[in-house]
């Protein structure tokens, strides 16, 4: 039942990512000249600043609720981490499962040390994270029944870099409070990101193939976001990105917000008094007789 709630949310994301998994396979075919490489080892220096904290932060604060796809939203809220220790995230959804459905936990210093998803909204996941210098160096993913995926970070100056496993590598850095990345392939060059005019515009083989725009690139509440879906011309082979829906979150009273996805009130979500997670509510669906559901925020201090 959670399983299909999340997909049905994420139905108008899943549907724009699938064209963009499209248009990236059909990227990926056509790039055979003119290509822009790299040596992926002249990268892997580790001098790391306090900016590349602030990066470590973007890049892995609010894992929960990008299952959702709403991370954006949630980042919006300066929720606060000092002094826990771990959170614990437990559903209504059904009252035969009393295991949490997400939980993680974090270091003295308010960085993030791992954390779980199970089985009750995605597929059961562990990350854990290695630092160095206060920095992360390693990046450990365990999927259920797979063995350990490792991702290892590289710093110099503004920009953070991760080696994936299968030669994908990434460059990141923020431009005020958006991530940015680009994304190399076996050393050859697959998407990069731009920032202009408060849009974040995904591009590849001289063509933009995504853009979200943001009201406020910092990143304020009340947060709108537009969506802009990508379309290819099936004769000319060029790709337009059409307008698409508005998505924001609002406060609707003291510590209280509402999600608004696709025109329609989806999510409420409130903070205590110290400006962490209480709760997280799912409103329900009726024309797709889906019933609300309640998630419970619990936290221990250190």
């Amino acid at each position: 039942m959670q399983v299909e709630l999340v997909d049905v949310e994420k139905a108008s994301q899943f549907n724009r990512m699938k064209k963009i998994a499209f248009l990236i396979l059909f990227i990926n075919a056509l790039m055979v000249f003119g290509q822009k490489t790299i040596n992926v080892d002249s990268f892997k220096t580790f001098k790391p600043t306090e900016d590349s904290k602030k990066l470590n932060a973007a890049y892995a604060e609010n894992m929960f609720f990008g299952i959702f796809g709403v991370k954006h939203f949630v980042n919006a809220l300066n929720v606060s981490y000092k002094g826990v220790q771990s959170v614990s995230i437990t559903s209504n959804a059904n009252p035969k499962i009393k295991t949490p459905v997400y939980k993680a936990l974090y270091n003295p210093d308010g960085t993030l040390n791992m954390f779980e998803i199970t089985e009750q909204i995605g597929n059961p996941l562990q990350v854990k994270y290695d630092y160095k210098d206060g920095v992360v160096e390693k990046e450990i993913i365990h999927y259920q029944n797979k063995n350990a995926s490792i991702n290892t970070f590289y710093y110099d100056q503004d920009k953070m870099y991760v080696q994936k496993p299968n030669q994908k590598f990434e460059i990141v850095w923020l431009e005020g409070d958006v991530l940015l990345k680009k994304v190399y392939r076996e050393n050859q060059i697959s998407t990069e990101d731009r920032l202009m005019h408060n849009c974040r515009i995904t591009r590849s083989i001289g063509q933009d193939i995504n853009k979200v725009c943001f009201n406020d690139a910092s990143f304020k509440i009340p947060l709108v976001i537009t969506d802009y879906v990508p379309e290819v011309d099936v004769n000319t082979k060029k790709i337009n990105l059409l307008k698409g829906e508005q998505s924001q979150i609002k406060s609707i009273g003291e510590n209280k917000f509402a999600i608004i996805l696709q025109g329609k009130e989806r999510f409420h979500l409130t903070l205590d008094k110290n400006n962490r997670i209480k709760s997280f509510n799912y409103l329900g669906n009726p024309a797709l007789k889906e019933e609300p559901i309640e998630f419970q925020f619990a936290y221990t201090m250190y």
